[in-house]
């Protein structure tokens, strides 16, 4: 089994848990209610992004738990500010407040990181925070810049691409897949909605979204995982398709 490059997470360094040491490039800016972990070069116009949000002068979208918000940025692209909200069960009790250590949004930010340095198709991370409240607990963000022109795969196939494109998007998705895989990443909720496709038909360019919770490895990922992935990808399009009128090649994804 081959091992792949030594780039894992760095190691948080912890100070009341509040002190962490960034990936390259990134900065920590701390205050007695926040921390954020900014990209370097961008500090000012995310900390613009974020006074938008706070003014009420941001663009809320649909889709995945959690409020996630448009809002300009700069000339290439606006920024998504995405807020975590628990699901399952525990929502109805804490609904957004996390306790995990280490942080997530850091976590997240910092395999999203890795991610993209292993090449892994996925959009630019450009900073998480964390709003600290009483005990502990704390309220996260991740900032991400947008991929634009691309719709996640279930609204990509509510387009009703012809049946032939679908099947060369599926095998793309697949192939992006087994080179996450191969590149030692585990995702922890590959669904319908975290596959984003380019909303092109002469380009068929997939990116793999939303690595909170992923797993990294040094070497390709063992094939228990491969079918965990691939199970929960399996259940996604059982659940959002259960008509079977978007997704017909459902074969293609294995057992």
């Amino acid at each position: 089994m081959k091992r792949l490059a030594s780039n894992a997470a760095p190691r948080p360094r912890f100070a009341f848990f509040r002190s962490l040491i960034p990936p390259n490039g990134f900065t920590e800016h701390t205050t007695t209610v926040c921390t954020w972990w900014l990209k370097g070069g961008h500090r000012q116009a995310l900390l613009g992004v974020l006074a938008k949000i706070k003014a009420g002068r941001a663009d809320r979208l649909q889709g995945g738990r959690g409020i996630i918000q448009r809002v300009p940025f700069d000339a290439r692209s606006p920024a998504i500010v995405r807020r975590y909200q628990r699901g399952g069960l525990v929502r109805h009790f804490v609904h957004d407040l996390y306790w995990d250590r280490p942080l997530r949004p850091f976590v997240e930010l910092c395999t999203t990181v890795i991610a993209r340095e292993r090449s892994i198709p996925t959009v630019e991370v450009l900073g998480a925070g964390v709003e600290w409240q009483s005990f502990g607990f704390y309220r996260g963000t991740l900032i991400t810049r947008e991929a634009q022109g691309f719709l996640n795969w279930r609204e990509w196939l509510q387009t009703k691409p012809p049946v032939e494109e679908r099947q060369i998007v599926t095998d793309k998705v697949l192939q992006t897949i087994n080179f996450m895989h191969e590149s030692g990443i585990s995702h922890a909720d590959l669904n319908l909605t975290n596959i984003l496709v380019r909303n092109d038909s002469t380009q068929h360019e997939v990116l793999i979204i939303d690595f909170d919770r992923a797993r990294l490895f040094s070497t390709p990922l063992p094939s228990s995982y491969r079918k965990l992935n691939l199970a929960r990808l399996r259940r996604s399009i059982a659940k959002l398709d259960a008509e079977e009128q978007l997704f017909g090649q459902k074969e293609t994804l294995g057992r």
